[in-house]
């Protein structure tokens, strides 16, 4: 006897795997979500509103992004739970504090008062910037699978090409669009940041920058409420979406995927497909060795170490922050900007007169040792000193859900049971990787197929560098490929969203 039968199953909650799922219940497949238990991005410690990670959509009115959310019939819910941010973000450093805004005026007249940059420098270079946005809109609003790999999908890429101005990936964005070293580093913090100091492509970095400077919203809740909005998507279509559900065997015979065995029940529910954004090496240890493919034993074995990032959560008292500090903000306490910036985010507080903020920032290599010996929790800590004047009067609540140590209640006038937070995890990995030499676009990371059939990858190891728009044209990707599990139903896809002429 088996399980209930599914024609997908999602392995995770991110959102690649989520909205490739929710788009294919949307064209009438049954979909399951295996969840795995995975930590929700808010949780509360001390009375606090902390987070695992901060997120905004960038590039939240591209083409691949708004072409995701109209055939979902989200598009108004997204409209009411989002928010654009002003200013985007900030730059604060020993000798200036730099609003951006999407503003393209009031971006002009910050930059020309803090750095004494002509503005018809700033002008010439924020227009270059939205020619480029306008540019790859065209590219990625086309209906390709990224990283392409079979001849079909390798000739809509070509074709879709035409309108890539990064064609060779060697240009120099910002000494292209004439700008000095100074605006450069003002404009490019967002992309220098999640980059992690490994090599961004041009396409990288004028997508993130494009990305942040004019289309950067906020979601209440973050990641939780997108993720939120698709899991019920996927329900309203008939689908089954169990968050503490883990999966722990996938089930191949003959290369193909033939079930997913859930952890705790003994028999497995059969599918034509898995989407997940784990990676290789991870499935590796849910699918006998007996039926790994030659491509998926090349994937499993092949060493992905992205980047490392630690991140620290504190409560302090509303008056002992900043005024003017924006939202979001990187901080830089030496004299440039890259491996040392640190990333702060503004938690807002149910308590007007409480604050948080989340601090991240890279891990230089080699350090895992200061993460284990809580020295970097320390370092962060003295640079936000640095920016919050007597932070130890008003520091209330101390936690990272990246180490070991725990909650730290700062209170002194009680003790307090310590909060359930989210378990530590080893090390939060970022998946962001430098593209491949010979990529088309600079932005491929591992491919969809993994040489096991109806075994899709999605998500940011997919489409690297692109933040959420990445992972939402990586979901529709997959979703394309996971559809053709089933001839009947691609057939029927294909008329469902084939405009009919008038």
């Amino acid at each position: 006897m088996t399980g209930s039968y599914y024609d997908i199953v999602v392995m995770g909650m991110e959102i690649g795997p989520l909205a490739a799922g929710a788009l294919l219940a949307r064209r009438g497949f049954r979909v399951l979500v295996v969840g795995g238990g995975a930590p929700f991005d808010r949780y509360s410690c001390y009375g606090y509103r902390f987070t695992r990670r901060p997120f905004l959509l960038t590039a939240a009115h591209s083409p691949a992004t708004r072409r995701v959310f109209e055939e979902l019939g989200l598009v108004q819910m997204l409209q009411q739970a989002a928010r654009q941010s002003s200013p985007s973000y900030q730059i604060v450093t020993p000798s200036a504090r730099v609003d951006v805004f999407p503003e393209l005026h009031e971006t002009v007249d910050e930059l020309r008062r803090e750095l004494r940059i002509p503005a018809e420098e700033i002008e010439r270079v924020l227009r270059g910037l939205g020619r480029l946005m306008g540019e790859l809109d065209k590219l990625l609003g086309a209906d390709l699978v990224v990283p392409a790999e079979s001849f079909f999908e390798r000739r809509e890429l070509s074709r879709a090409e035409v309108q890539n101005p990064f064609r060779a990936n060697t240009a120099d964005v910002f000494s292209a669009l004439g700008a000095s070293s100074a605006l450069a580093e003002i404009l490019a913090a967002p992309s220098l940041f999640e980059s992690a100091g490994r090599p961004a492509s041009a396409f990288q970095i004028a997508r993130q920058t494009g990305g942040w400077l004019f289309g950067a919203m906020a979601i209440d809740d973050g990641r939780d409420g997108l993720r939120r909005l698709l899991a019920d998507r996927i329900v309203a279509q008939g689908g089954d979406v169990h968050h503490g559900l883990r999966a722990a065997q996938v089930v191949v015979s003959k290369g193909r995927v033939k079930a997913v065995r859930i952890a705790g029940r003994e028999e497995p529910h059969p599918c034509q497909a898995v989407l997940t954004d784990l990676t290789p090496r991870e499935l590796a240890s849910m699918i006998s060795p007996d039926e790994w493919t030659k491509r998926f034993r090349v994937l499993a074995e092949e060493a992905h170490e992205p980047p490392l990032g630690y991140a620290v959560n504190i409560g302090l008292d509303a008056e002992a922050v900043p005024t003017g500090l924006a939202q979001t903000a990187f901080v830089a306490t030496g004299r440039g900007l890259g491996d040392a910036l640190l990333r702060l985010e503004v938690i807002p507080q149910e308590d007007p007169s409480r604050a948080a903020i989340h601090a991240a920032c890279v891990v230089p290599p080699g350090g895992e040792e200061s993460i284990r010996t809580g020295a970097l929790r320390d370092a962060i800590l003295d640079r936000l000193r640095w920016l919050v004047p007597f932070l130890d009067n008003h520091l209330r609540a101390v936690h990272s859900p990246f180490d070991g140590f725990g909650p730290m209640d700062l209170t002194q006038s009680s003790q307090l049971p310590a909060p359930a937070v989210p378990r530590p995890e080893e090390v939060p990995r970022w998946l962001l990787r430098p593209p491949p030499p010979d990529g088309d676009l600079g932005v491929e990371g591992l491919p969809h197929r993994t040489g096991i059939k109806g075994l899709v990858l999605s998500g940011a190891q997919v489409v690297c560098g692109l933040g959420a728009e990445g992972e939402l044209i990586a979901a529709w990707g997959a979703a394309r490929l996971a559809g053709k599990v089933d001839p009947r139903r691609e057939r029927l896809v294909r008329a469902m969203l084939t405009k009919v002429e008038s």
